[in-house]
C-alpha cells in the first residue's frame, strides 16, 4: 500500500508571485490607449479577461509579449526554495488559482518549479492565431461565496477525492482562498498572507461566537514563514 502524502495548496497570485498575473496584462495594456469603453462598466472575471485579450490582440500583442510580462513578476520571497524542498520531500503540491493555466505553467517553467507541482487547477487558456482565450475552470452556482467559473472549496475537494493526506497545508491571500479555508478540517494548517482580504476575513471570523475556520491558522510575510512553520528542523 502506497503511504499517504502531504498535501501543500498554494493560490498564484500574490502568493507565489508578488504581483497580479491579470494585472500585469492589463497594465501592459493600458499602454496601448485602450478605448474608454474597455475600462468603464463591470464584469465577471474570466469574460472580462477574455475582452484583455481580445484588446491585447487587436493592440498588436504578441503571444511572446504576453509572455515576457508573465515570466517578468517576482517570485515570493523563499517561495522557489519552499517549492523545491516541499518536492524532495514527497508532498504533493497543488497549484489552486483563478489565474489561467498559459499564465502559471510558463511562469512555473521559466523559474525552474513546474517540475516540483504536482498539479495545476485553473481556468483553461490556450492559443489561437496569437490570441489567448480562456475557459471557465468550471461552471458552479452551489457557492455563493464564490465566482461561478471557480469555488476553490469545491475544486480542492473533487481533486482530492481520489487521494489520502496526512497533512493538509493552504497558503493564499484573497478573498476566493477564504471559502476553502472554511472547508479544511482541524488538522490542517491554513496560511493566510499578513494584510490581505484572507487574513482579514480570518481574523473576524475568529473573533466571533461560530468562527467558521477550524484549522490551525498560521499568518505569513514570506514563503520563509510558512517553510519554517512546516519543516522547523531546517529553521531552527
Amino acid at each position: 500500500m502506497a503511504a499517504v502524502r502531504s498535501l501543500a495548496v498554494f493560490d498564484f497570485d500574490r502568493t507565489i508571485v508578488e504581483d497580479d498575473s491579470d494585472a500585469t496584462i492589463i497594465n501592459r495594456l493600458r499602454e496601448k490607449k485602450p478605448p474608454p469603453e474597455w475600462e468603464a462598466g463591470s464584469h465577471d472575471w474570466t469574460p472580462y479577461m477574455s475582452d484583455v485579450f481580445e484588446h491585447a490582440y487587436s493592440a498588436g500583442f504578441h503571444p511572446s509579449d504576453i509572455l515576457e510580462s508573465i515570466a517578468s513578476m517576482r517570485p515570493t520571497p523563499g517561495i522557489l526554495e519552499l517549492l523545491h524542498t516541499l518536492a524532495e520531500k514527497g508532498w504533493d503540491v497543488l497549484v489552486l488559482t483563478d489565474a489561467n493555466s498559459v499564465f502559471v505553467n510558463h511562469w512555473l517553467k521559466t523559474h525552474g518549479v513546474l517540475e516540483a507541482v504536482t498539479d495545476v487547477v485553473t481556468n483553461r487558456a490556450f492559443w489561437r492565431n496569437d490570441r489567448l482565450y480562456i475557459e471557465p475552470c468550471m461552471r458552479q452556482s452551489a457557492c455563493a461565496r464564490c465566482p461561478s467559473n471557480l469555488c476553490k472549496s469545491l475544486a480542492l475537494a473533487r481533486w482530492s477525492s481520489a487521494r489520502r493526506h496526512a497533512t493538509v497545508a493552504y497558503a493564499g491571500d484573497g478573498r476566493n482562498d477564504y471559502c476553502p479555508a472554511t472547508a479544511l478540517p482541524p488538522h490542517a494548517v491554513v496560511f493566510p498572507r499578513r494584510g490581505f482580504p484572507m487574513h482579514d476575513l480570518i481574523k473576524k471570523t475568529l473573533s466571533s461566537p461560530t468562527p467558521q475556520v477550524r484549522c490551525r491558522v498560521v499568518p505569513w510575510d514570506t514563503a520563509v514563514d510558512i517553510a519554517r512553520e512546516l519543516f522547523p528542523e531546517q529553521h531552527s
